[in-house]
């Protein structure tokens, strides 16, 4: 079968019983955390520099969705001023770490911290690697040490292929992040030409879910509410996505401005997380890179951003007659 993008799919309309999208549940049970283990809308914004800190973790969490804290900070002490930040709002800890170490999860050794962390996101650009497996096998002997093995969920990726997601849903992964180069600052397909098309990596993990028996993320391409929609009439539990996100209030990164009044323009910096400009700022500037660095108009706050998915998923969502997530999953039905 041809390997598909978003926007080569189109999704059909069906007959429908929903008398208003009013009556759609967009919530999802994505984690095993006792108290926070469902979204209200299955959104996560992605775990890149100029995404999510502790300022959109926060909002995104207060509005149902989420976001995960970035791994790049100049210091331990900046990442445990992050997290004490979502802590004193007493919102859910979402982390990410890389495959070299586990430093960052000293934070997380005494008791005031542990009861609100739910995830552990292990981020490397090639998931299906056995650094990666090495990595899930620690990251579940910390878990079990601290006695958190009921409470966290370990996501990885990103992987892009129904091998990768069964070997690393063996390896003891509870949730998988699907898409390698779909992403509008990631060059991987351009620097290496790797990568599947994003609809079709996320159908073909999907189909191995429940046998595997863990959850899809839908990572990256997601260039509007309709993609989003797309992504989860292929499978998928929830989607992240960093564009949608970049350039709002609540993304890190100061506001600038460029010209003068009244013909001013305003802008935010979007990097990927493999950028050059990504790499030297956290002292990898000789490494090999697959990102860019991009300008992203100035959008607001993050809320309006929601308020626009949560409006086109319920429509989406009463289109296909479905309900709720998995109902969608279940009716949606799309053609090329």
């Amino acid at each position: 079968m041809t390997s598909l993008n978003y926007n080569d799919v189109y999704l059909v309309p069906a007959y429908s019983e929903l008398e208003s999208r009013g009556h759609v549940d967009l919530s999802v049970k994505l984690f095993r955390h006792p108290e926070f283990h469902t979204l209200g809308i299955p959104v996560i914004a992605a775990n890149m520099k100029t995404v999510t800190g502790a300022e959109m973790a926060i909002s995104l969490h207060k509005l149902g969705a989420m976001g995960i804290l970035h791994r790049f900070h100049q210091s331990h002490a900046e990442f445990q001023e992050e997290c004490q930040r979502i802590l004193s709002e007493r919102c859910p800890l979402d982390i990410s770490i890389g495959v070299n170490d586990l430093r960052l999860l000293k934070t997380f050794e005494t008791n005031d911290n542990q009861q609100y962390l739910r995830s552990i996101t292990i981020d490397i650009a090639h998931g299906h690697h056995i650094k990666m497996k090495k990595q899930i096998g620690q990251v579940q002997d910390w878990l079990q040490k601290h006695q958190l093995s009921h409470q966290v969920d370990i996501i990885a990726g990103n992987v892009c292929t129904a091998d990768a997601v069964t070997d690393l849903a063996a390896w003891g992964a509870n949730i998988i992040k699907v898409g390698i180069g779909p992403g509008s600052a990631c060059t991987t397909r351009i620097m290496t030409g790797y990568g599947v098309p994003q609809f079709s990596a996320v159908l073909s993990s999907s189909e191995l879910k429940s046998e595997a028996g863990v959850k899809i993320v839908a990572d990256g391409g997601l260039a509007s509410v309709g993609d989003i929609a797309k992504a989860l009439a292929a499978g998928a539990d929830a989607i992240m996505t960093g564009s949608l996100f970049a350039g709002t209030k609540e993304s890190p990164g100061p506001k600038l401005r460029r010209g003068n009044y009244p013909n001013e323009t305003f802008y935010k910096s979007y990097m990927g997380s493999a950028s050059y400009e990504s790499k030297l700022n956290t002292g990898n500037k000789g490494k090999h890179t697959e990102g860019v660095s991009m300008e992203i108009p100035y959008k607001g706050a993050v809320k309006y951003a929601i308020k626009d998915i949560n409006d086109g998923l319920r429509s989406s969502f009463s289109y296909a007659g479905a309900s709720n997530l998995e109902d969608f999953h279940t009716r949606a039905k799309w053609t090329t």
